[in-house]
């Protein structure tokens, strides 16, 4: 099982953060860096499979301060030697696709294959709603209305136009947001005609390509978090992207990594093992003792959670099958219906025996709450998953 450390970097410890607007803090930004970029070298030494940064934007309060997964991934990467870096995501109905697919494929030679994306279709509705204007949409609750229904089309048609920049040397596009060249595009030079490709005979632009392609080939591996349901695991079986899940019922993730399977045997990627291609998310500290590891873990996910998270719908990831009316987003519920890994390296590794035994995903996102979590603790607890948890089960 591969580990990916998942950092939803807070600005400014637990304190900081309550007497408000820790984000603005100059200083506490560079103290966020810092830790970063120690945890990433440890992380790196210690055998980690990946690190990965999310996508978001304005976050004043000091949350997940992480508005540019794909800088901030470039700048660990340049102290690192073996991490791979990535992003968890790009929010694609967001991003300019053509410019979102020369900069990953930039990140990926400037790691030299060190990179894997990730895609996702956007939730939080105070940036989205703004940073989405030019594209007409907004943030998705996923909930078949008008915008849920705008945002996906505009999310899988980015994909469409990211997968041909990567893997065709020049291409054309058309769609409903699209048309890629537009018609009629003159560029009549002749160090196209004799050193590229994509004029016709009276030097309109009939196809374009970027430079450069990615380093790995045809692209990096390519993630989707959090994935709750059924028509984003198809999207992701037919298209060979790796879902995340957040669910914490067995029943629905069995569900969900059965329809997995079956859909991408079904699009032709043949026949998977269970929980092949699949990742898991859960909050991980590890400590000597459980009741230390439970009180930062409470002051850390468990804070977010409940202030953050919880208020924004992903309840609904705790909620098991049957089961109606509201769910608590405070620490004990996340550690009751096991969202929370948190204890000594004896409690971790009994976790993960019924996980593997159950499901056998090949990707395990351990969320990171830098910041909230002092620096010492964190740094103990990937040294001790490193050495008392993961060798039981690479």
């Amino acid at each position: 099982m591969k580990s990916i450390l998942f950092y939803l970097p807070t600005v400014g410890s637990h304190d900081q953060v309550l007497k408000g607007m820790s984000g603005v803090n100059r200083q506490n930004y560079r103290n966020m860096l810092w830790q970063l970029t120690e945890q990433a070298r440890a992380a790196d030494e210690l055998g980690y499979w990946g690190l990965s940064f999310t996508e978001h934007h304005f976050h004043v309060e000091g949350f997940e301060v992480s508005n540019n997964p794909i800088m901030l991934g470039l700048y660990l990467a340049m102290q690192t030697k073996e991490i791979r870096v990535g992003q968890m995501a790009n929010v694609l109905p967001f991003h300019n696709p053509l410019r979102l697919a020369e900069d990953l494929a930039m990140l990926d030679h400037m790691t030299r294959g060190r990179t894997f994306v990730g895609i996702a279709r956007g939730f939080q509705k105070r940036w989205a709603e703004i940073m989405g204007q030019p594209f007409g949409v907004g943030g998705t609750l996923s909930d078949a209305g008008a915008n849920d229904r705008r945002n996906r089309a505009l999310f899988e048609e980015h994909w469409e136009i990211l997968k041909k920049a990567w893997t065709t040397e020049t291409f054309s596009h058309s769609g409903a947001q699209w048309t890629i060249p537009p018609k009629g595009l003159e560029f009549p030079y002749d160090a196209v005609r004799s050193f590229g490709r994509g004029l016709d005979e009276n030097g309109v632009v009939q196809e374009v390509g970027i430079a450069p392609k990615p380093y790995q080939h045809p692209h990096p591996p390519v993630f989707q978090p959090f994935s709750f349901s059924e028509d984003t695991f198809r999207f992701c079986a037919r298209e060979g992207v790796v879902p995340i899940l957040m669910n914490t019922d067995d029943r629905i993730v069995s569900r969900l990594m059965d329809l997995y399977r079956e859909e991408a045997a079904a699009a032709g990627h043949g026949e998977l093992r269970r929980g092949e291609r699949i990742g898991v998310m859960k909050d991980v500290l590890v400590a000597r003792d459980a009741d230390e590891a439970h009180h930062w873990a409470a002051r850390g996910g468990g804070f977010v959670f409940e202030n953050w998270f919880g208020p924004m719908g992903f309840t609904e990831s705790l909620r098991r099958v049957g089961e109606t009316g509201p769910i608590g987003a405070d620490y004990r519920t996340l550690v009751e219906r096991g969202l929370e890994w948190v204890g000594t390296p004896d409690d971790i590794n009994r976790k993960i025996e019924k996980l593997v035994t159950q499901h056998d995903p090949e990707y395990l996102l351990q969320c990171q709450y830098s910041g909230l979590i002092p620096h010492d603790v964190q740094m103990r607890s990937l040294e001790l998953w490193a050495t008392e948890i993961a060798p039981n089960w690479l």
